[in-house]
């Protein structure tokens, strides 16, 4: 029986639990705290809540959990694997492991030989199975893909049907991947319903069987097949017979774009998810001084804000600086053949740390959540550049074998969509 002389236990009101919530400071307590009780979790998932602790239109560095790549053994013996280096600041800590920690069911379903294919929001295309570490080395097994889809807002992992492939479709860097969430693939601020966050949409680019053209393959959750090929352009008409400069896509408003080189110039191929409407457009870069190219590959990336700009990185092979450029049309697509309405939105300075020294440093990939860039240098020391402020910092854990910018990318967490997918889908665990 209650002692009466105890004092009560006092309600708090909603705005004072509301504050206190707001200044947990991280993200893993945050959650913690509102998987406990269902009040708090009723007041966390609010969408004002959700939007003050992460605003729309800005850089979140909680958004980034670390980085995937591919890493071959030392001495090249052995087949390359699949490597992630966790951020400094990352709400996984040291030794824990990425699908293990986000996607159990994925442990016992993926082997050591997954390949990381594309990353987006918080949800992973890769390949898996014998023939993962296959690229350009040998032929595919049986001329299929095998390709998983790891949601780590969801912590679900779905196994997509086989993707029937010719051996030329991956050859030479002529294949290329993206995955959209429920978010890109419905992005009109106007609907009724908010879009599913365990739903997502995978695009593959490749060869045609007949090698004529490159074609477009989609699959959607929810659907029992892929789609039929369709066609995105003719590389004789045009052109360009690649590369794909980087194999993972960066999206906007429902769009995923990659860069190909023709040898002398770069293009970007936008790729509509929805529509499956694809476009070419010359990317314009730095000039070179005389022959000699200032400035190494660009690599697009996303900008944060709500108008979703896609721009053009290009690191400085001289000077410790970063060209922005920006495209008008705000990534959602562009003009045939058009190269004018890329422009000089700004550099930043990279300020590395105290008695720190960059040697040749180079692009890995980018974090457009978190306004990152992961950079590597000659002694293949790795280094995290904040855009918003130029100022650099070292990555502890290190990826001795990683070299190839084509396969790394960032992992970066959709927070609010995870906390609503989680906290009200019946999972409240991490």
């Amino acid at each position: 029986m209650r002692d009466p002389e105890a004092p009560s236990l006092v309600r708090l009101p909603e705005h004072v639990v509301l504050e206190i919530l707001a200044r947990v400071p991280g993200v893993d307590d945050l959650f913690r705290c509102a998987a406990a009780r269902k009040r708090w979790r009723d007041l966390v998932t609010e969408p004002s809540f959700l939007r003050r602790r992460w605003p729309e239109g800005a850089c979140h560095c909680s958004s980034l959990v670390g980085f995937l790549g591919r890493e071959r053994c030392r001495g090249g013996a052995g087949p390359p694997g699949s490597s992630f280096v966790r951020a400094p600041g990352s709400v996984l800590g040291p030794g824990r492991p990425l699908l293990g920690s986000f996607v159990p069911g994925a442990t016992g379903l993926l082997d050591d030989r997954v390949v990381p294919l594309a990353s987006h929001r918080g949800v992973l295309l890769v390949r898996f199975g014998a023939g993962a570490e296959t690229e350009t080395e040998a032929e595919p097994e049986l001329g299929v893909d095998r390709l998983a889809v790891c949601n780590l807002l969801s912590g679900a992992c779905h196994v997509l049907p086989p993707l029937r492939c010719d051996w030329f479709f991956d050859y030479f860097g002529t294949s290329a991947h993206a995955v959209l969430t429920g978010a890109d693939c419905c992005p009109d601020e106007g609907q009724r319903q908010s879009p599913d966050p365990a739903s997502f949409k995978v695009l593959v680019v490749g060869v045609s069987d007949d090698r004529r053209h490159y074609v477009l393959r989609t699959f959607s959750s929810g659907e029992p097949s892929w789609s039929a090929p369709s066609e995105c352009f003719d590389p004789v008409e045009r052109g360009i017979f690649g590369p794909f400069k980087r194999r993972s896509a960066v999206v906007s408003h429902g769009t995923a774009h990659w860069v190909l080189w023709d040898l002398v110039k770069f293009h970007v191929l936008d790729v509509n998810a929805a529509t499956r409407h694809a476009s070419l457009q010359e990317l314009q870069t730095p000039p070179p001084a005389g022959d000699l190219p200032l400035y190494e590959s660009p690599h697009l990336s996303v900008a944060p804000n709500k108008a979703a700009t896609l721009s053009s990185l290009c690191l400085s092979s001289q000077d410790p600086q970063v060209e922005i450029w920006t495209r008008r049309d705000g990534g959602k697509g562009s003009n045939e053949g058009c190269g004018g309405d890329w422009s000089r939105d700004r550099v930043v300075e990279m300020t590395p740390e105290q008695n720190q020294i960059v040697d040749r440093p180079r692009c890995m990939c980018t974090g457009d959540r978190s306004g990152t860039v992961l950079i590597t240098d000659r002694c293949r020391c790795m280094y995290i550049l904040h855009l918003e402020s130029g100022a650099m910092e070292e990555v502890t854990d290190h990826l001795r074998g990683l070299r190839d910018y084509k396969t790394a990318m960032a992992v970066e967490i959709d927070w609010p969509a995870f906390f609503v997918c989680r906290l009200l889908g019946g999972k409240a665990h991490v």
